[in-house]
């Protein structure tokens, strides 16, 4: 069971930090990116799921914009 101090361990980012971790996420995503194949299989066969999938990537589309 996780206990509440780990939960608040793990989503607080000391801004010193913040940098690297958002560049080690930035490169996770780009690893998964590049493997993506074959999405519009993927949207037939969980076509309930994506207008949620959508609306994530328009959000981060729109947070990356910001971070220029």
């Amino acid at each position: 069971m996780i206990k509440l101090k780990e939960i608040v361990k793990e989503a607080y980012i000391d801004p010193e930090d913040a940098g690297k971790s958002i560049n080690y996420a930035l490169d996770d995503l780009k690893l998964s990116l590049k493997r993506v194949r074959n999405p519009e299989k993927w949207a037939e066969k969980y076509h309930r799921s994506l207008p949620g999938v959508i609306d994530m990537m328009e959000r981060l589309t729109h947070l990356f914009g910001k971070m220029k």
